[in-house]
């Protein structure tokens, strides 16, 4: 016997060793089945015999929906549908309740109308599976809208029906996108559920994710549920709770757009913008770029740059180091000193034009944004210990627990007297944009710190149950009130003087204060040449700021002649100014208003257009040219008649105009434009104007009818 016929030999012999007991076993466990009919103490034919009269089924129940501060929906579930074709039923075709064979071509055709799949593709699939019991389409058969899903009804094939599923619908669409993240299907055990994968949507997905209920029970031959059972078990389901966030979806949606203009021009590697009321820590709106649409998820960015980001502020730390000094009563707004330069050890700092702007007083210092005044202001005045003291009061250095995923602490290192005094100006250290916010709330109020958030409260879907609320939280107070007043005082100049870094931000109806910033990027130990994050912090009005709102835009394509105020200060004028209306801050009541004193109106009839408009922004108005004419017949407010600077002008050149967008007019503006063109106006509300009847660029005729919708919206 060779070798080849002894390896057979032993493969034949082990294989008959290894599975002859284990045939032997199944078969003796068999015949001990049919003969005793037991199995650990059940009789398994009176258990099968139980079963067969029970069945279980599925309660569904929805994941919590999201909401902004006056209920408007952001993150909602809608249902989607799957399509499914049953071609057989029992394992039989079964002519009007199947999709039989013949009956293919005509599908195909149909589906392709609706469902993105060519006719050829379709009909392929169901020819290939034409022995199975029922097939669906892949993605393109699938999240189908109820009119998608009513079209293919309406063809009536047979065997063609669908399957219900959750999906999380975006109204807004890009809309605080880093802040709601968004939820995706998740197939749990042929269960489809949403589950959230960033932002609040996942941060909270405990809260708003749902819980299935369970229903079995006893049938009868027809499968229907016995009334008097013994054997029922009810499980509830429950929905997961709503969500209501800080964010005016009205405030978000201008942020957003503005933000999107800003991103599409200067293309910078990310920015962020923050809007928070300093009160209570509420955030009210903030946009991130690059941002996505959660329905399409096309995202090139998972991280919040507001929070997951630190980089070095720049001279928006500025304002910190300026509110120690006056807490301890060593700022001196008169005391002069040399610009210029400021040597530190071995170390000679200069100002950022270089030669500085001579002897200057220390106040026209902070307006210049000078690094000789505020390095003088750290060591020589407060100290670099008692600088650091405050550094830790203004909470630098600890995360701000603001409610949103992905926050990160600053970066600094204090074991060098030198980056301390660096970190006073700006640079050295790394700080978040929500640790900048939080710290100026401080100044912007009485001296409390409020810790940021975006979570209003938590509400009980079906009861409508408050469950939880999110209170302001006082989080610390570097400083007092009279130090917070005098720091703001201080700060005047940067915005509303010839000398300020920050003139570009001045509003015409609010005053406005703030610290403009310019930081470097350090990189594998080094500053990037010509890479500069640009930032502002801003707040408004300047006797008691409703509203704060930090900026920052990081690396944007720009010549080196566009400065970071000309790239945000467009973006923090037309949001800022809005965002005051919408809560109701009168401009008109502005005790510290730019250039508020009482003007008296001229004549413009009779002026062509050109020099009409000119002339009204020279008197410091807002014109409106209302009507195609060459030259005005009538305005208002009229010649003699008093006004404010930024107040607007109705110029009426023509019997028929193009209506402007009023969002934001006053009442005393829209009744103007009625005076003006004898219209028929109908008032709804009191505040600004939130909606108009007649659409903007649409044409009117004098003797129309205009009716106005107004808010005054609560905080």
């Amino acid at each position: 016997m060779n070798s080849l016929q002894q390896s057979k030999k032993r493969v034949a012999w082990v294989a008959i060793v290894c599975f002859t007991p284990l045939f032997l076993f199944f078969v003796g466990w068999f015949f001990y089945l049919s003969v005793f009919q037991t199995y650990k103490g059940e009789n398994m034919l009176a258990f099968a015999e139980e079963e067969r009269w029970k069945a279980v089924s599925t309660l569904k129940a929805e994941r919590g929906e999201i909401f902004d501060r006056f209920g408007q929906p952001i993150a909602i579930n809608i249902p989607s549908y799957r399509v499914v074709a049953v071609l057989k039923l029992g394992g039989e075709r079964v002519e009007g309740k199947t999709l039989l064979p013949e009956e293919f071509p005509e599908a195909a055709r149909e589906l392709a109308t609706v469902i993105p799949m060519t006719e050829a593709d379709i009909l392929k699939r169901l020819e290939q599976n034409v022995d199975r019991g029922q097939i669906e389409f892949g993605v393109p058969g699938r999240d189908l809208t109820v009119e998608q899903k009513e079209e293919i009804e309406a063809f009536e094939l047979p065997g063609i029906t669908f399957v219900e599923e959750p999906k999380r619908y975006y109204p807004n669409k890009v809309f605080a996108s880093s802040v709601i993240g968004y939820a995706q299907k998740i197939d749990q055990n042929g269960r489809i559920e949403l589950v959230g994968e960033l932002g609040i949507e996942k941060s909270l997905n405990d809260i708003l994710s749902e819980s299935y209920g369970l229903n079995r029970f006893e049938k009868d031959l027809a499968g229907r549920q016995l009334i008097a059972s013994d054997e029922q078990l009810r499980i509830e389901p429950e929905d997961g709770a709503d969500v209501q966030l800080t964010i005016d979806h009205r405030i978000q949606q201008l942020l957003d757009t503005k933000m999107d203009e800003m991103y599409k021009e200067y293309a910078p590697k990310n920015a962020t913008a923050i809007i928070m009321d300093p009160k209570t820590g509420e955030i009210v709106a903030l946009s991130d770029r690059p941002s996505f649409d959660p329905n399409t998820r096309e995202i090139t960015s998972y991280s919040n740059f507001s929070v997951s980001s630190r980089f070095e502020p720049g001279s928006t730390m500025k304002i910190f180091t300026l509110a120690a000094a006056i807490n301890e009563g060593v700022f001196d707004p008169n005391e002069l000193y040399k610009s210029g330069s400021y040597t530190y050890g071995r170390t000679t700092f200069n100002d950022y034009n270089i030669t500085g702007w001579g002897t200057i007083p220390m106040v026209e210092g902070v307006w210049h944004s000078s690094n000789v005044a505020f390095s003088i202001m750290a060591n020589e005045r407060l100290g670099l210990s008692r600088y650091e003291d405050y550094f830790n009061a203004f909470k630098f250095d600890q995360r701000t627990g603001v409610d949103l995923p992905g926050e990160v602490n600053s970066q600094y290192d204090f074991e060098s007297p030198l980056n301390v005094l660096i970190t006073a100006w700006g640079q050295s250290t790394a700080v978040t944009p929500m640790q900048i916010l939080q710290a100026t709330s401080a100044i912007a109020t009485d001296g409390t710190m409020k810790q940021p958030h975006v979570i209003k409260k938590v509400v009980n879907r079906e009861t409508g149950e408050t469950i939880r609320t999110t209170n302001p939280k006082v989080v610390g107070q570097p400083i007092t009130a009279e130090a917070a007043k005098l720091t703001r005082e201080a700060l005047d100049g940067v915005v509303n003087s010839d000398l300020g870094t920050g003139q570009l931000y001045a509003l015409e109806n609010y005053r406005v204060i703030g610290k403009t910033g310019t930081a470097q990027i350090a990189e594998n130990g080094k500053y990037l040449s010509g890479q500069y994050i640009h930032s502002f912090v801003g707040m408004a009005p300047e006797d008691d700021p409703e509203l704060v709102m930090y900026i920052a835009v990081d690396r944007p394509n720009s010549d080196s002649s566009t400065t970071g105020p000309r790239i945000m200060a467009p973006l923090f004028k037309d949001v800022m100014d809005v965002a005051l209306r919408y809560r109701s801050v009168e401009p008109e009541k502005q005790e510290k208003a730019v250039d508020a004193s009482t003007k008296t109106t001229e004549s413009y009839v009779d002026l062509g257009r050109d020099e009409a408009v000119m002339k009204a922004k020279t008197a410091s108005f807002a014109p409106i040219l209302l009507g195609g004419g060459a030259a005005v017949s009538a305005q208002s407010p009229v010649e003699g008649q008093s006004y404010v600077v930024g107040e607007r002008l109705l110029l009426k050149t023509a019997d028929t105009f193009a209506m402007p967008n009023l969002s934001g007019w006053s009442l005393r503006d829209v009744k103007r434009l009625a005076t003006l063109y004898q219209l028929n106006l109908e008032i709804d509300g009191t505040g600004f104007v939130t909606s108009q009847s007649i659409g903007k660029d649409k044409p009117v005729k004098t003797g129309a009818t205009l009716k106005v919708r107004l808010e005054s919206p609560s905080n």
